[in-house]
């Protein structure tokens, strides 16, 4: 039965059909009309056929007929129109309700799979917008990170102070961790402990800059056993854990050992507040790239402090340097002991360099020291040695030579360092530069080298107030 009615239903029948139906129902009224006029005024014989009220009464029924299937038809498309703007307009959360079977119906359904799929669509521009700042995040880091190891290798390259170069290297580590803690410290090889060089958004800085022992704690852990430690969400929490974050106030941390050949020589760490935080691979990898450009520091300030000890010979007056000088004063008086041959030690002050430096200049300064020098080499013979022992300080060792002759030489030296015109367009007060002297002998004033260079300091500072009082 109920197939039966749906059969026979407008329905489910195509727009098409029933526009058809309400055009016709609405054409027949004009039918109606010009029959009635023309059975009462053309043919009035005939007019008595059928009432006048039953024509109105068909017309009126037709009407109603053609005006109630355009309102079905005008109605659904009406509120489609409504729901579509409302979906224009951004409620994509709203759908158009399908209760037809027709066209309408149809279309309403397509609007419907129309708004899901750029509901969709715009679900996956989010995702990937959120996925492409986290890529410009990461591009930004490496590039940040990039230009902070140049700036480091550039340090590095000039000869920058360890502890300078260390301070920026946390410095640039704890800008890429969003200002978080970055804390490095070198090995102390002798005591075996770890000592902060560097510290950089550390809060508590006390405990921070406590020294750790190999071995103890995360920290000594990480540097004795030469593995990464990393403390996130992943990480469950114990005593040593929780030491860590009390010390440096983090929540999450990364301790990185930094080896060279094979060995520690100091430990990165770096750590960050927030909540359900773990480190990515690309997070450990770019940390390690500062571990390995901490490592290069460390190896080229190594080197830097050997090549200083290898040196014989100073820069600026080009005498031997004080190493040297030791070194060869305490083979002389080796020698001297064997052979039963003495040997002196002199040692020579420029007592007013400070004063000339002040008024005409460091580099005048370093002019004058140079004829010093030269001065003092002319005055020696090849078996002598003489060396630059401070900044305005000379020393000189004189094998075979008594305290005696070695006086004898020390006087002419200070004559003709008395007399040089360091500067002939200086003021005449800073002409010429005031030096003082004293000597000691082996064996008479010690037996090593340490021994000598202190009597004659001492003697020199006696030599010092002298002038002074004079």
């Amino acid at each position: 039965m109920a197939r039966m009615f749906k059969q026979f239903s407008l329905v489910p029948k195509p727009l098409r059909y029933k526009l058809m139906i309400a055009f016709s129902l609405m054409s027949i009224i004009p039918m109606l009309i010009c029959g009635y006029l023309s059975v009462n005024f053309i043919f009035p014989k005939y007019a008595q056929i059928g009432p006048i009220s039953l024509v109105i009464f068909i017309t009126l029924i037709i009407t109603m007929l053609g005006f109630h299937l355009a309102k079905e038809m005008i109605e659904p498309i009406v509120q489609m129109a409504i729901d579509a703007r409302r979906i224009a307009g951004g409620d994509l959360e709203h759908s158009i309700a399908v209760t037809r079977e027709d066209e309408i119906g149809d279309l309403g359904k397509s609007l419907n799979v129309l708004t899901q799929r750029i509901k969709d669509n715009i679900n996956e521009l989010k995702n990937y917008g959120e996925r492409t700042k986290e890529i410009n995040i990461d591009i930004n880091k490496k590039v940040m990170a990039l230009s902070g190891l140049l700036q480091i290798s550039s340090l590095i390259s000039s000869g920058t102070d360890i502890a300078a170069i260390m301070d920026m290297l946390a410095g640039k580590v704890s800008y890429m961790e969003d200002s978080n803690p970055a804390v490095i410290m070198v090995l102390n090889e002798e005591t075996n402990v770890l000592e902060p060089i560097a510290l950089s958004n550390v809060k508590s800085t006390e405990l921070a800059k406590r020294p750790v022992r190999l071995g103890h704690g995360l920290v000594g852990k990480c540097a004795l056993e030469l593995k990464d430690i990393v403390i996130d969400k992943d990480i469950a929490a114990n005593s040593e854990i929780d030491d860590l974050r009390k010390t440096y106030e983090v929540k999450n941390a990364a301790v990185l050992p930094i080896i060279m050949h094979d060995k520690c020589k100091g430990v990165l760490l770096t750590g960050n507040k927030r909540d359900f935080y773990a480190y990515s691979k690309d997070d450990m990898e770019l940390l390690k790239v500062f571990v390995k450009q901490a490592a290069i520091a460390l190896e080229n300030d190594a080197l830097i402090k050997k090549a200083e000890e290898l040196e014989v010979i100073d820069e600026l007056t080009g005498l031997y340097n004080e190493n040297y000088i030791k070194e060869r004063l305490e083979e002389e008086i080796k020698r001297s002991m064997i052979y039963q041959r003495p040997c002196s030690f002199v040692i020579l002050k420029v007592a007013d360099l400070e004063a000339y430096c002040g008024k005409r200049g460091r580099m005048a300064g370093e002019a004058a020291l140079k004829k010093i020098a030269k001065l003092i080499s002319e005055g020696l013979t090849a078996v002598d040695k003489a060396a630059r022992f401070a900044d305005d300080e000379f020393a000189i060792v004189l094998p075979e030579r008594n305290r005696k002759e070695g006086e004898l030489i020390n006087s002419e030296i200070r004559k003709k360092i008395s007399e040089l015109v360091v500067d002939p367009k200086a003021e005449p007060a800073y002409q010429k530069l005031k030096v003082c002297s004293a000597i000691s002998e082996n064996p008479i004033d010690g037996a090593s080298a340490n021994e000598l260079i202190l009597v004659a300091h001492n003697r020199l500072k006696d030599a010092l107030k002298g002038a002074n009082a004079s």
